[in-house]
């Protein structure tokens, strides 16, 4: 197949549609993405992409188109600037692509803005669209305290409800999507999947317990990951020897959680090591005894599956949850840790204690994880129904 993939963000910034459009690549496929200048992780274009360079390339054999989009920076001005120069470049850009495909994918993180080209490209060619959807709209806004009385909110309503019907099929991530997707957006839940996001693999080795216990929890810290909770439940243990938790990452909450662990005296159980890299990452993980997980339920978005579980999983670990129920399924489903109500500290603690104290305990949970996340979030699985969905509405042609 030729394949249309629209999508913000694309290497050089990390998002897992850079490996996804390499395997299609490998697969014997023909992938175009169109995407916007990198600047995800910084806010700031890099040099190499200034006054037009770079607007065309070939990463990994995928061609890469991008277009204009203001730079992120900081702040809500900035980032709506970013977020709409790209709805309307990329717009621009996919009603005048002269190579003809077989699909267009939508890569569909927030906002949904973002999938405008997408459908754009698909009229235009007459070609059918699979929308994978990362991010629930309009929900997401209420994460931004825009509350559905909000003029912005009902403009973004009647807008999203528009794209998600507009797609042929529209694949979720995470399985409550559906139904949300269904009581707000009325999409025919005939047109809807459930693809959850793949994980690289990690491929740790079992470790034996030692005397002291680690923890450890490794991404973004910002109010969704709740790292508040993480460490509400270590003040509950900080008289318990023999443990230590260790926190990889930055965010927009990093210093605040630093101040909160210092006014509550657990700065000698927990350990702040900042944003590394993946192999400085992965190769600290070796001496880690389980994996924390928080998440703050807040409305529907609460229920996304981040794919920090499936990397989790891969890593032959016990995982200890605080999160909503999208999360606490898997996990229980795969019997590879415990999963308690989001923001309940006090059972995280209790759990996390019985782990520190008994060394038998959950002590097949991370080769539970490990069978799981083989079974159904390696790379090869996700690709595999991908392409099963793709060639569905390719065969079907556009309804």
């Amino acid at each position: 197949m030729n394949i249309l993939v629209v999508s913000q963000h694309f290497f050089p910034d990390n998002f897992r549609i850079n490996d996804i459009c390499a395997a299609l690549i490998d697969g014997g496929h023909e992938v175009t993405v169109l995407t916007s200048l990198p600047d995800y992780a910084t806010g700031f274009i890099p040099a190499g992409y200034k006054d037009k360079q770079k607007r065309r390339e070939v990463y990994n054999g995928v061609k890469v188109i991008r277009t204009f989009s203001v730079q992120r920076r900081t702040g809500v001005i900035f980032r709506a600037l970013n977020y709409v120069s790209f709805m309307i470049s990329s717009t621009l850009k996919a009603r005048r692509l002269k190579d003809e495909f077989d699909v267009v994918l939508s890569y569909q993180t927030s906002p949904v803005l973002m999938a405008n080209a997408a459908r754009a490209a698909s009229k235009k060619q007459k070609i059918p669209m699979l929308l994978y959807c990362l991010d629930l709209w309009p929900e997401s806004l209420k994460a931004w305290h825009v509350g559905e009385n909000n003029p912005l909110y009902k403009v973004m309503r009647a807008y999203s409800r528009k794209i998600y019907n507009y797609a042929d099929m529209v694949a979720v991530s995470s399985m409550p999507f559906i139904d949300y997707h269904k009581r707000v957006n009325k999409v025919d839940p005939k047109n809807m999947v459930y693809l959850p996001q793949h994980s690289e693999d990690m491929s740790l080795a079992p470790k034996a317990r030692g005397d002291v216990t680690r923890f450890a929890f490794g991404g973004n810290i910002g109010s969704v990951q709740n790292i508040e909770c993480i460490i509400r439940a270590v003040n509950r243990l900080k008289d318990l020897p023999g443990f230590a938790v260790d926190i990889y990452g930055d965010g927009s909450e990093l210093e605040n959680c630093k101040k909160l662990a210092e006014s509550l005296g657990v700065t000698d159980k927990i350990i702040f090591h900042g944003r590394v890299d993946r192999e400085t990452l992965w190769k600290a993980y070796e001496q880690v005894d389980a994996f924390l997980l928080t998440i703050k339920g807040e409305g529907e978005i609460g229920n996304t599956l981040p794919a920090k579980l499936q990397e989790y999983m891969s890593g032959n670990r016990p995982i200890f949850a605080a999160a909503p129920s999208a999360v606490c399924a898997v996990i229980q489903e795969a019997n590879c840790g415990v999963a308690v109500d989001d923001n309940n500290d006090l059972a995280l603690a209790d759990e996390m204690r019985k782990f520190i104290l008994d060394k038998e305990y959950l002590n097949t949970a991370g080769e539970n994880g490990r069978a799981y996340f083989e079974s159904h979030f390696t790379r090869q699985t996700f690709i595999g129904d991908l392409l099963v969905y793709l060639n569905k509405i390719v065969a079907d042609g556009r309804k």
